[in-house]
């Protein structure tokens, strides 16, 4: 009979052509979980591991651990690798311990680890978060599975996630610094602040920009002070790329610093900085605006002019927009 059955099991696998089908054998399996582990301990099913996997997420979690736990040890990378995307589509956590062994080896292939790490990531942030700060700032680690490990830390907020992000924007490798700068800016944490500001600094206009969201986006007072003192420090160039980072913030404190912009020198800081506050119309701006209506600038004259309007500035009538 439990030949039989191993027989019929084998018989479906070959034969799968549809979802419908793969559902029909999902359930044959599930109804005869037995028979599906025979076949494995015989090795008899090497030959459908492909048919398997397609349909491994309609299988009982127990089974389905089973198959994942003994094709992520398989010769064959596109095997190992689609059984491990199979264990993060289902969260699956029972393996991690074995996980992380194969993690530790260098020599296996990129596309192993990285799974491998948003597994943990996803699944045990908490325990594995040392495992995953560890990759990120080993310089001796392959770029591209340290910037996975940054990804995979945005779901770990702890004091020493944070610590490790801020310390990657020093990183000598400017993918990384990104990296940082773009997990500290998803996650914008207030105690993030200082490295944040310091990133503004930095050489990469990646890095900056997203400092910049990073410190925007945080709910507190010294971010926003921050940016608005650095914008009236940078370059021309610099501060057009600040203003239309911050200008959706809203806030009292940016919009300020906007509206000092208004007395530059730069003509493009002058268009950019009157369209800002024709965004995010601020009052306040209302002499700084009624000073370029006449300027020699055809877009100052008419940004400046539209955000007088949307200031409450003055009768759109007498403008003729």
């Amino acid at each position: 009979m439990i030949a039989r059955l191993m027989t019929d099991v084998l018989e479906l696998l070959s034969d799968v052509e549809s979802v419908n089908q793969r559902k029909e054998v999902a359930e044959y399996i599930n109804s005869h979980p037995d028979e599906f582990v025979s076949l494995f301990e015989s090795d008899k099913l090497e030959s459908h591991r492909d048919v398997i996997l397609d349909l491994v997420d309609l299988l009982s979690t127990k089974l389905a651990v089973i198959f994942i736990e003994r094709v992520i040890g398989d010769s064959n990378s596109r095997i190992r690798v689609r059984g491990l995307q199979a264990a993060y589509r289902m969260r699956i956590d029972s393996l991690n311990s074995q996980l992380v062994d194969i993690l530790a080896s260098t020599e296996e292939e990129f596309e192993v680890r990285k799974w491998i790490v948003h597994i943990l990531g996803s699944t045990d942030p908490a325990s594995y978060g040392r495992v995953l700060r560890r990759i990120a700032r080993d310089e001796r680690e392959d770029v591209n599975l340290r910037k996975e490990a940054v990804f995979a830390l945005t779901r770990v907020k702890s004091d020493e996630t944070l610590g490790t992000l801020c310390a990657l924007l020093g990183d000598s490798s400017t993918e990384m610094r990104e990296s940082g700068a773009w997990a500290l800016s998803n996650i914008s944490a207030p105690e993030s602040f200082n490295c944040l500001l310091a990133a503004l600094e930095d050489e990469s206009e990646k890095v900056r920009d997203w400092a910049i969201r990073g410190l925007r986006d945080m709910d507190d007072s010294r971010a926003l002070q921050g940016l608005a003192d650095t914008i009236m420090k940078v370059p021309p160039n610099e501060q057009v790329r600040m203003i239309r980072l911050i200008v959706e913030r809203r806030s009292e404190i940016i919009l300020r610093a906007i509206t000092q912009l208004l007395g530059s020198e730069d003509v493009e800081v002058l268009r950019v900085a009157s369209w800002a506050v024709g965004v995010s119309p601020y009052p306040p701006a209302v002499p700084a605006l009624r000073d370029l209506i006449d300027h020699a600038d055809e877009q100052v004259r008419y940004y400046s002019k539209v955000a007088l309007v949307r200031c409450g500035g003055i009768d759109p009538t007498e403008l003729h927009l």
